[in-house]
């Protein structure tokens, strides 16, 4: 007879158990290379102030008609649409002569208060929507503008437009 004592296999410790399991997952399936980066865009993300809105579409009726020397006389329209995480955003600028108008739709529609902002951020024009989700700017300044929607009634954080041209 034998000895069996010395013949048994030393069972691994925890940490050589976990380190060949974590070996093993990382020849089948590694983690996506880019893992980390998305992790920390996504936290940075979340530290925000503000949801910007996606563009959506766009049309531009007056594509061909803006030169380098800008007039007063162009006219036309053009539309913008933004999505967000819970609602859409439908724009539609005409111009006339020297004034720009903006009306904006809301789906779904819902009780927010809208600001049109300057490129320096400051508040050109504050509005509300109607009960339909729809809002008016008669006279909208040229120049990069931005638009946020506010609901005082939850406290997420504003939804906000990339900036666009007016």
């Amino acid at each position: 007879m034998s000895d069996t004592s010395d013949e048994r296999p030393v069972d691994p410790d925890d940490a050589t158990l976990l380190a060949r399991v974590a070996h093993l997952w990382q020849q089948l399936d590694p983690p996506p290379a880019d893992l980390a980066d998305g992790v920390l865009a996504r936290i940075a993300a979340e530290d925000l102030e503000f949801d910007l809105l996606v563009l959506v579409e766009s049309t531009d009726a007056l594509a061909g008609v803006r030169s380098a020397a800008e007039t007063s006389d162009e006219t036309g329209a053009w539309s913008l649409e933004y999505a967000g995480s819970d609602f859409n955003v439908y724009l539609r600028l005409s111009r006339i002569e020297d004034r720009t108008r903006l009306d904006g739709w809301v789906v779904p529609a819902r009780r927010l208060t809208v600001r049109l902002l300057a490129e320096d951020g400051t508040v050109v024009h504050e509005t509300s929507l109607d009960e339909f989700g729809r809002f008016e700017i008669a006279d909208a300044p040229t120049g990069h503008s931005r638009i946020t929607f506010l609901d005082e009634t939850i406290t997420d954080r504003p939804r906000i437009t990339p900036p666009f041209w007016i």
